[in-house]
């Protein structure tokens, strides 16, 4: 590193202490990184970032009380020109097109070598993009799908009164129409009315095939 060129500020974010001590030696033998303390959680990362302003972070997919996602949320409405770079043990795509959206400027696996992880970092501190271009378009394509299933549930919520969603919950626990009936406390021809509406907003043909769009669509609880 030459005179001119300025350390590269880091912050290491996981909540198994082995890993992140692990690291921290590791990734301070590196004449131009300068790492903060280490962080096993997101409250303590953002107290980090807010006293330290790293260039950037390594941040742990999974922390116990928020995902990695959410913390870099955080953490860029903190610091916006602090870059993120996820580390994990593996992601669906779900989860990556979650993170992009929260702002990482990539990923790391957990079981890669050294260098590599070195790598990511220099290259995340000079504002690259660490996700190559194929990857980056299918994650693209991806997450517009995802977006209009996002937009898809809220007009079927929308579209659902209380009392439909009622009935759908109780179709989803397997009840027979008497038994809607009765725990609704209104008669089996209303309950058939409900259903029918269901059906039709849904744009199904059983009651098994709403349940099923249903749940694709977020629309029932656990």
């Amino acid at each position: 590193m030459t005179p001119e060129q300025k350390k590269i500020r880091l912050l290491v974010v996981d909540d198994h202490v082995a890993i992140a001590e692990s690291l921290r030696v590791l990734l301070s033998r590196e004449a131009d990184f300068e790492l903060t303390e280490v962080a096993h959680d997101a409250e303590s990362a953002l107290r980090i970032v807010r006293a330290s302003r790293p260039g950037v972070v390594l941040m742990d997919h999974g922390l116990p009380g928020m995902t990695g996602a959410e913390a870099t949320t955080h953490v860029l409405a903190e610091s916006p020109e602090t870059a993120v770079v996820m580390f994990s043990g593996g992601m669906t795509d779900d989860e990556l097109v979650v993170a992009i959206e929260s702002g990482i400027r990539g990923y790391v696996m957990k079981g890669a070598a050294v260098p590599e992880v070195i790598s990511a970092i220099r290259r995340a501190a000079a504002g690259e993009i660490l996700l190559a271009p194929d990857e980056l378009a299918r994650l693209l394509k991806h997450g517009r799908a995802r977006a209009r299933d996002r937009s898809e549930r809220e007009r079927q919520i929308a579209t659902l009164t209380p009392r439909e969603r009622e009935v759908l919950g109780l179709m989803a626990g397997a009840n027979e129409l008497p038994a809607i009936a009765e725990r609704m406390g209104i008669s089996v021809h209303t309950a058939r009315g409900y259903i029918q509406a269901i059906l039709e907003k849904l744009h199904t043909h059983s009651k098994l095939e709403a349940v099923v769009r249903a749940n694709e669509l977020g629309l029932l609880g656990p």
